[in-house]
Parts: C-alpha cells; structure tokens; sequence
C-alpha cells in the first residue's frame, strides 16, 4: 500500500494567522500538497507538531505549535486530505507515536514524504524510515523549510547519505 507522510501542515506555518507563516511560500506549499493529496490513493497520515513550555527539545523555538493554540491545528484546506493524524512531540514522527506498528501492521515497504520542515522533522523521520528499510520518496515541491540554507543541506543529506529519492 503507498503511504504518505505529511509532516506540520498547521496553521503555525500555513496560515496568515500562523506564528511563523510563511506567506506566499505557505501559499503555494498548499496548492502543491492539494494536487498531490487529492489524486493519491494510498493511505495518507498527518503529523501534528504539539510542543509545550516546558518542552526541553524545543528549547531554542517554542514560538509555535502549542498544543493549546490555533497553531496546533491542520491547517483548514488541507484537513479533509488526512486519513489518520498523530501527534508528535520530537522532532522524528516515531518518537512517542504508533507509526512503527502501523507500518509494520500494514507492510509498509515504502512511503512519500511530505510538509515542514525539512532540515527537522522531514530528516529526523527519513532517517528512521531509512534504518527500518523502508524506501522512501521526497518531492522537492512539496518539502519547505523556513530557512532555505538549512533545507538544501537537508535535502543533500537525505539524498547522499540515506540513500533517498528525489523526485519533482
């Protein structure tokens, strides 16, 4: 079965409301995942960023994503496009989620992988991915960072260290 993880689609990023938006580049990420989601068949599961205060990973970045603010949410064009959403609290989406035993119950041998921000949660859960042999897919349209330095270098790692590909 295809699976496609989409990593952050909040408001936090996406909305104009969102505490760190992204403005147009927000815009037009949207408009990508939207074609990309609506035509794909496989299973496709969000992943909520839910940070707290107190969080001690977060700790140079707890602008955003409260688990208590609007930030928190998916983002409102994007929501009817999840057929299941975890919420994590690193960086990794397996890190204190049920990914694992939902690829391993639905043999998930390959997955797309999607949203923001691609030098954190994209590599953090590529990586993952990676040391469970499971091949994994990014489209470089539809990964973002809000700092495009950082997001080159992620894209580069993913590709010649882990092995991942590319696609437009």
């Amino acid at each position: 079965m295809e699976t496609a993880l989409v990593m952050c689609p909040q408001n936090s990023y996406l909305s104009p409301t969102g505490t760190v938006y992204m403005g147009e580049q927000a815009e037009i990420l949207k408009i990508r995942l939207i074609d990309f989601l609506k035509d794909f068949r496989g299973k496709r599961i969000f992943f909520r960023e839910k940070r707290s205060l107190e969080d001690t990973i977060f700790v140079n970045d707890k602008t955003h994503s409260l688990a208590a603010s609007d930030d928190f949410h998916v983002e409102g064009s994007l929501k009817e496009y999840a057929d299941l959403f975890f919420d994590k609290i690193r960086h990794s989406a397996f890190f204190g989620t049920k990914l694992e035993e939902y690829l391993i119950r639905e043999k998930v041998g390959s997955v797309f992988l999607m949203g923001l921000e691609t030098h954190t949660s994209i590599l953090f859960t590529a990586e993952e991915l990676r040391n469970r042999k499971i091949d994994v897919t990014i489209i470089e349209p539809l990964v973002m960072s809000r700092d495009e330095y950082m997001h080159s270098c992620a894209v580069s790692i993913m590709i010649h260290c882990l092995g991942i590909k590319v696609g437009s």
